[in-house]
């Protein structure tokens, strides 16, 4: 049986977008990150930056608004807005589109969620998690309190035999720094387990 671990990151790029990919850099390791619309067009360059380094970007839509917030129309124009700037990344990184842009909806989708309709109308499946941390709290917790929140959630997830998917963040809707999420994925990636452990913990993929 082969477990995989993935790391995923919303709200970005922000400020600590640059050093975070410096860590996935060093530790050989691809992400997810989940963009806002917002974000991506005051950092396109940062984006274009993780495209080449092969990870791969989803659709956060464009300012982050909670359900029930948009129409129908205004949140399926986020999303179409923010899936234009994403293909304008791709080619300025001269890289493929992907088939599918993977999207997340901020907050994720919940049951009874009015913004189902909108998705199934545009065709789009939603991209959930297995954990959510609390990086994105003022003040969050420790990046030693965050790496070993993650440890557990692995381990966890290697004795029943299930895939994890952490979603994380690198930013916000207000465009913040999140050293400590930096520092947690580096204390993860850095544990001697990481490379010598179990299986379950030896994959870190995008996709």
């Amino acid at each position: 049986m082969y477990i995989s671990t993935r790391l995923s990151f919303d709200d970005g790029p922000g400020p600590s977008t640059p050093e975070l990919l410096n860590v996935l850099r060093a530790a050989s390791c691809q992400a997810t990150f989940f963009v806002l619309g917002h974000n991506l067009a005051q950092a396109m360059d940062v984006a274009t930056q993780a495209i080449r380094e092969g990870h791969v970007l989803g659709n956060h839509t464009y300012s982050h608004a909670r359900s029930g917030t948009l129409s129908d129309a205004a949140l399926s124009d986020e999303i179409e807005r923010t899936d234009a700037l994403l293909r304008e990344a791709y080619r300025l990184a001269d890289v493929p589109v992907p088939a599918s842009i993977p999207l997340r909806l901020p907050y994720g989708l919940e049951p009874q969620d009015v913004r189902s309709d909108v998705l199934a109308r545009l065709k789009r499946s939603h991209t959930g998690w297995t954990a959510i941390l609390d990086d994105w709290c003022r003040p969050p917790p420790s990046p030693h309190a965050l790496a070993q929140s993650m440890r557990q959630h692995i381990a966890d997830g290697t004795s029943r035999g299930q895939d994890v998917l952490f979603c994380l963040h690198d930013s916000s809707r207000f465009a913040e720094a999140r050293p400590a999420t930096v520092e947690a994925v580096r204390l993860l990636l850095s544990d001697p387990g990481w490379q010598t452990g179990p299986l379950a913990i030896r994959r870190c993929t995008g996709q």
